[in-house]
C-alpha cells in the first residue's frame, strides 16, 4: 500500500526511537491532567483538544467534527488551558500539544 508522505506529518517523528521517547515523555507530562479530568468527570477534553488542534483552531470546523456547539468547545478549551496552564494562542504550545497527542495516541494502543 502506498501512503502519501504528507499523510505521515507528525508521525514520522514517532518512528525514531529517541524522538519517540521524548514525545512520549512530553505526552505523559502534558496530557495526564486532561486524561485524569476526563476519567474523573466524564468529560472529553483530550478529544476536544485534538479536534481543536487538528482543525487549526477553527472553532466551527472542530465543533462540527465533535458534534457539539462551538461554545461548548470553547468552554472545553478554556478548561483544558486552565488544567494545563498553557495559552492555546501560542503556536509553540499548539505544536507541542499536537505532537504530544500523536504520541499519546500511540501509547494508548
Amino acid at each position: 500500500e502506498v501512503i502519501r508522505f504528507e499523510a505521515l506529518a507528525g508521525h514520522v517523528l514517532l518512528t525514531t526511537p529517541g524522538t519517540r521517547t521524548v514525545l512520549e515523555s512530553i505526552a505523559q507530562a502534558r496530557l495526564a491532567p486532561l486524561a485524569a479530568h476526563d476519567a474523573a468527570h466524564g468529560t472529553e477534553l483530550l478529544g476536544s483538544l485534538r479536534a481543536f488542534l487538528e482543525h487549526n483552531g477553527q472553532w466551527e470546523a472542530a465543533s462540527v467534527s465533535l458534534g457539539v456547539h462551538r461554545h461548548t468547545l470553547r468552554n472545553r478549551m478554556d478548561r483544558a488551558q486552565s488544567l494545563l496552564g498553557v495559552d492555546l494562542d501560542s503556536a509553540h504550545v499548539r505544536a507541542e500539544l499536537l505532537l504530544a497527542l500523536s504520541a499519546w495516541q500511540e501509547l494508548d494502543r
